[in-house]
């Protein structure tokens, strides 16, 4: 793979712990870090099938002791390749604007699906642009691509997301080999979208969760600098823009943009 070392956020269960275990198998190091001790489970699931990992149990919304300790364990592994997925989200209750949950969740629910997973990054920077080298997969489906009131906080928290990976992307244009996406991963079979079903909310496009393994595989595998900065869902046809030029896609193409 491209890279020697991976940081997965939400790596305890559902998505994020199928992908640190598909990482894993391919030699990489894998750091998972969860909120519960289920993280610690994923690690040892790696190195049971000759992978090395390890797990990392971090509130990633208590943002400055995240990001010390995320900083710390990097300057510790000092890999040469660092690869993120950022795939921690908190639902939080149903609801929109008019008849849903109190604004405070609503805070508490950006505090861990934007601002926690961005406290991730930050930790990560300061030896990505050393060794001029990053990946970074930010999960950013649930409503990242079109009105979902059932759930808006969570919503509202994708679509942030997608934009934060597109202003990094300008960001660190120019200064190495980094590339960055956001990845809609549709409406895959975990312990959220049972939650989502319960409560009345819509569910679109179905997907495996091998779709969305699939696809950081390789995107850690690959020069994928031709995706960076895009909003890409499972299914688009995104194999066709690996190891191509950054400036094959038109420059609105897969972004969160109005149509005029």
């Amino acid at each position: 793979m491209e890279i020697d070392l991976a940081l997965v956020t939400g790596a305890g269960r559902g998505i994020g712990r199928s992908i640190g275990q598909a990482i894993g198998a391919k030699g990489v190091h894998v750091v998972c870090i969860s909120q519960s001790e289920r993280c610690t489970a994923t690690a040892e699931s790696i190195k049971c099938n000759g992978g090395s990992a390890e797990g990392m149990v971090l509130d990633i919304s208590d943002l400055e002791r995240c990001e010390r300790i995320v900083g710390d364990a990097v300057n510790r592994l000092q890999p040469r390749r660092l690869g993120l997925v950022l795939a921690a989200a908190a639902l939080g209750a149903p609801g929109g604007l008019i008849d849903g949950p109190a604004l405070g969740e609503w805070a508490n629910i950006f505090r861990t699906n934007v601002l926690g997973n961005l406290a991730v990054f930050r930790a990560c920077l300061p030896r990505m642009r050393a060794t001029k080298f990053g990946r970074v997969v930010a999960l950013a489906g649930g409503g990242a691509a079109y009105a979902y009131p059932e759930f808006s906080a969570y919503a509202l928290s994708k679509a942030a997301m997608v934009r934060a990976i597109e202003n990094a992307d300008i960001e660190l244009r120019g200064l190495g080999d980094f590339a960055l996406v956001a990845l809609a991963p549709g409406a895959v079979a975990t312990d959220m979208l049972a939650k989502v079903q319960t409560a009345g909310g819509a569910v679109r496009t179905t997907a495996s969760v091998d779709e969305a393994v699939g696809f950081v595989v390789e995107f850690f595998s690959r020069d994928a600098r031709g995706l960076s900065g895009r909003f890409v869902h499972v299914r688009d046809e995104w194999e066709k823009y690996l190891r191509v030029s950054a400036d094959t896609l038109a420059p609105d193409h897969w972004k969160l943009r109005r149509i005029e």
